[in-house]
Parts: structure tokens; C-alpha cells; sequence
């Protein structure tokens, strides 16, 4: 264990800098996972009065002063993006004295570049470290493909403040640890706590309540490493049942149009577009099965959502072994898929030509979700991990 550096001043709360690149389409940013995690979970259920959170959204544009803007949901967030010369960014940190700052991965380093506290350290979530061999595997899709954004200097500077003991590693899965200590070399025995990541499931569905519906989905963004037109392809193998697509494009929108719209005609296949919140919910309760057909995963938040309403998997990716606790590992598909199609068709015919086997593996699914995933054990857990490295500090 170690102990951050206390705060010049008691009165005020802890203040933690959460270094992240995009915060679910607030400020102009993406739709993303770690977006998803930080403006809906983090933001969310970690602040108390004992505890303030601020967004760093990386460079701003201006030279001399940090944008700002800020967002209200449930609570009200700061959200900055740093200045654009150096040195104005370091005044700037001096000025905000963040006790320690706590990034989803991290995708970029410039905050830390510029922190002019050498002692201040980092909380870092694991959340989908990609060594170089996890990259060869993405780059085997050739229709097209992915924007490899593999950075060494990022990962050697987590490796750099490990070393300086700067760092407090923790982990929304198992499976990655190894991952994480390949990306970032670390040594076999670091320290990784275990905080899965948080669901906002309906504590009053009931399966028996909702009758599910021949309807599959594909939940999540359209571009290369998602691989949406193995979904398409299963659409049209399989004309008596409905499929839809909730997710739009936005990186390289246009070359991932391109491909999509090719399916557009498909009379079984809708697009439904980016769905949120009570519309992606009602899906999730209607539909059997949600299909993942990734060429790489960690674990995504949609495969926990879905299983919160009972909802099945098939996919290629068995991150904590969920897929295949709870829907169908199909194996390892590389490349572009067209060949391994046929494997997704077989295992959705399996799951739905079993209905009584359906509602038993269906309800393990939503027990397993609240007892694992739910928001209290989240909060419970992060604020445990605070008051161990900040005991004269934090007290919620």
C-alpha cells in the first residue's frame, strides 16, 4: 500500500483529475465505452461532499487558459480542457492541486507531462490494455482497417511512475491483468484490485414479467474493430427473425458508411441508430439475444447490460468467461469473418430452439449481474480504496 501526499488544505474536498479523451458526446466528444463509464457511472456515484471529481479532457485549443464547460446531469461536473502551451497548462495544474488523478486506461499522457507535482500519483482503471500481440490479431480485419493507436510513450510512462511507486492499479477484469502487465511491464506480483464495472439495471424486471422476442441486436459503435457486417451477414442467413443495429458511426464515419450501407435493404435488418437510456432499455428487454462480432473486446458494457435483462450472447469474445456462462462462445474469429458466419448462425439457433434452457440461463444472468455489477458494491469499493490511501483525508 502506499499513501498519497496530503492536500496543502484540510477544508475543501478531496479533489480528484479523471484524465480521459471522451465523455459520451458531452463537449463534443464520442460515444464510447470509457465516455459511457466516466459521464454515467463515475461522475455519477463517485462525488459526494467529501469528494470532487473534475473531467480533463487532454489539450484544449487556447494557449493560455483551460476551456471549460460544464455539464449537469445528476450532478454537476467540471469538465476542462487544458492549455495548450505547456507551461500555461502547468500553472494551470498547480493552481487546480488535485490530490491524485484516476484515468479508464489512459489514452493519453499530457496531463501527467504536465503535473509540475512530481509526487502526485495515478489511479489507474484497467479497463482494455492492448499489447502489440493483441494489435497483430486487430489487424488481420483488411476490409477495412482499424486505426492502430498502439502509443509507447504512454504505456512508459504508466511503466515510469510505477516505478516511482506513483501508481495504484486497479482492475475491471481478471482476464486483463496479464494484458495490462505486458503493456505496461510490470512485474508479476503488482498489486491489482478487482473493481468491476457498475450497472444501472432495473431492479424490478422480471423475466417472467417480459416475454422476450425473436429479435437479436448489435449494441455498440459501427467501425472496423466491431466488424457490423458480420452481424448483417447473420440478418440475411436468417430472414424469419428480426435483427437490428442500435449504434451509429463516428470515427471515419464515412469509410464505415460505406460498408453499412450496403445492408440497408436487408427486409429483416433495421437500423435503429444511437439509442440511450430508455429506448436502448426496452430493446434490451425485447430482444433474446445480443450477437458481439468484435475482433477485439475487453469487456464491454453492453455485454453486462443486456445480461441484466436476461439477454443472451453469441460472440467470438468470452471476456471472464461471460459469453459462455451465458449465450454461446462461437471461438476465435480473425480476419474479416465472411467465413465464420455460419458459426453466430448455428449458436442463435441453438439458444432459440431451447426456450426452457433460456429462462433458466436468463435468470442466472440477472442474479449474476446484481450481485457482481451492481452500483453500491462499486461505490463501496472505490470509497474503501480511498480512505486506504487517503486515511486523514477522505471520510464518506
Amino acid at each position: 500500500m502506499f499513501f498519497f501526499k496530503k492536500a496543502s488544505s484540510t477544508n475543501r474536498p478531496l479533489k480528484i483529475g479523471l484524465i480521459i479523451d471522451e465523455y459520451f458526446g458531452a463537449a463534443d466528444t464520442a460515444f464510447g465505452g470509457y465516455g459511457f463509464l466516466a459521464r454515467r457511472l463515475i461522475a455519477k456515484y463517485l462525488p459526494d461532499t467529501n469528494l470532487q471529481i473534475d473531467v480533463l479532457l487532454g489539450r484544449g485549443r487556447k494557449r493560455y487558459s483551460a476551456e471549460e464547460t460544464i455539464v449537469k446531469d445528476d450532478k454537476t461536473i467540471n469538465l476542462y480542457r487544458l492549455p495548450k502551451r505547456k507551461w500555461a497548462a502547468q500553472r494551470w495544474l498547480k493552481k487546480q492541486n488535485y490530490d491524485a488523478y484516476l484515468s479508464i486506461e489512459l489514452t493519453y499522457n499530457y496531463v501527467l507531462e504536465c503535473e509540475p507535482d512530481t509526487n502526485k500519483k495515478l489511479i489507474l482503471w484497467i479497463q482494455d490494455p492492448r499489447p502489440m500481440y493483441e494489435w497483430d490479431e486487430i489487424n488481420t480485419v483488411k476490409l477495412f482497417p482499424e486505426t492502430n493507436y498502439y502509443d509507447q510513450n504512454i504505456y512508459d510512462t504508466v511503466h515510469k511512475l510505477y516505478r516511482q511507486n506513483r501508481v495504484k492499479f486497479i482492475s475491471q477484469g481478471h482476464f486483463l491483468n496479464q494484458k495490462a502487465k505486458d503493456l505496461y511491464a510490470l512485474d508479476d506480483n503488482v498489486a491489482i484490485d478487482y473493481v468491476p464495472n457498475p450497472i444501472e439495471y432495473d431492479e424490478s424486471f422480471k423475466l417472467s414479467d417480459n416475454p422476450k422476442e425473436n429479435l437479436i441486436i448489435f449494441l455498440g459503435r459501427l467501425e472496423s474493430v466491431k466488424r457490423g457486417w458480420l452481424f448483417c451477414e447473420i440478418a440475411k442467413r436468417m430472414p424469419d427473425y428480426q435483427f437490428c443495429v442500435l449504434g451509429q458511426t463516428f470515427r471515419e464515419k464515412h469509410k464505415n458508411t460505406d460498408i453499412m450501407q450496403s445492408y440497408y435493404d436487408i427486409p429483416n435488418l433495421h437500423f435503429a441508430g444511437h439509442v440511450d437510456r430508455d429506448v436502448k432499455n426496452e430493446y434490451l428487454k425485447r430482444a433474446k439475444i445480443l450477437v458481439n462480432t468484435s475482433i477485439h473486446e475487453a469487456l464491454p458494457i453492453s455485454f453486462l447490460e443486456a445480461l441484466s435483462f436476461g439477454t443472451l450472447l453469441v460472440s467470438n469474445r468470452n471476456p471472464e468467461d461471460l459469453t459462455s456462462k451465458f449465450g454461446i462462445h462461437v471461438g476465435d474469429v480473425l480476419g474479416d469473418g465472411f467465413d465464420k458466419v455460419d458459426l453466430f448462425v448455428d449458436a442463435i439457433h441453438k439458444i432459440l430452439d431451447n426456450p426452457d434452457h433460456y429462462d433458466a440461463i436468463a435468470n442466472e444472468a440477472i442474479s449474476y449481474i446484481r450481485s457482481v455489477h451492481n452500483v453500491s458494491a462499486f461505490q463501496t469499493t472505490m470509497q474503501n480504496i480511498l480512505k486506504e490511501e487517503f486515511p486523514d483525508r477522505y471520510n464518506s
